[in-house]
């Protein structure tokens, strides 16, 4: 079923790779016009050429970033349908070598760049929920979110807030009248640059064996295979459509069946 998003604004942050440039892909095939925001201003070039898009530069933590976003969405678009908070840090060491600027700097990405993005661009989310379709805000949370991962403290503990930012959000919108639908999507391990980063760390710490890691990752997972962006974008295309109208507040797992065991 194609123009599932047939003519909504998109924003979607941190997406010139990974994740994020899966999810900006499955909704320009779906009718989407989409804005990159990403610090990779190269990366995010690319793929804007390569699938019709816009691409600026984003820096998350930045509150004046987000305003030179928001104001080129308004100047350009008139509109924004979808928000998608996908940009992230990854921190992978244990808690007694975490520094306080470590700690900062993965909250101020994973925690604070949603809340910025939100807060800017929610007057643009409001207007067009008046339209007759609610906006979407889709936040991309972690299944580390939901259950703790040694040596990830800054990082667990971020993405649980992104989980309880949704809901809260969610809650809030709705309290007000504010046709504004708010998930988080939380994945499990998908082969991206982050998470090839992140077995970097398994590695060497001795979690995962060095000469087959992705395999023995697999092994962990009931479905025993290590997931993919694509597996990620089809869940944020039913969240940014039409079709999950009365769905708000919810927390999207999907993780090949990791976290049900």
């Amino acid at each position: 079923m194609a123009g599932r998003l047939q003519d909504k604004v998109v924003c979607i942050t941190g997406a010139a790779q990974g994740i994020g440039a899966g999810i900006a892909e499955a909704m320009a095939q779906e009718g989407a016009r989409i804005i990159i925001g990403d610090v990779n201003d190269e990366g995010a070039g690319a793929l804007a050429a390569r699938i019709g898009a816009t691409a600026l530069h984003l820096d998350v933590s930045s509150p004046e970033d987000w305003q030179a976003m928001a104001d080129h969405v308004a100047g350009h678009f008139g509109k924004l349908d979808i928000l998608v908070n996908n940009a992230g840090l990854e921190l992978v060491k244990p808690m007694q070598d975490h520094s306080l600027a470590d700690w900062r700097k993965v909250m101020s990405v994973n925690v604070d760049g949603i809340f910025l993005g939100c807060k800017t661009l929610e007057a643009m989310l409001r207007e067009s929920g008046k339209s007759g379709s609610s906006a979407s805000v889709i936040n991309i949370s972690s299944i580390a979110g939901i259950v703790g991962y040694p040596d990830q403290l800054a990082y667990n503990t971020s993405k649980g807030a992104v989980r309880h930012m949704s809901k809260s959000l969610a809650i809030e919108w709705a309290a007000h009248g504010d046709a504004i639908r708010c998930n988080s999507i939380h994945p499990g391990c998908i082969r991206t640059p982050m998470l090839e980063m992140a077995v970097e760390g398994w590695v060497e710490n001795g979690s995962v064996p060095a000469d087959d890691p992705w395999t023995a990752i697999a092994a962990l997972c009931p479905l025993n295979r290590v997931g993919m962006p694509e597996d990620i974008a089809m869940g944020a295309v039913y969240l940014g459509s039409d079709e999950s109208r009365f769905v708000t507040g919810i927390e999207l797992v999907i993780d090949g069946g990791w976290v049900a065991r």
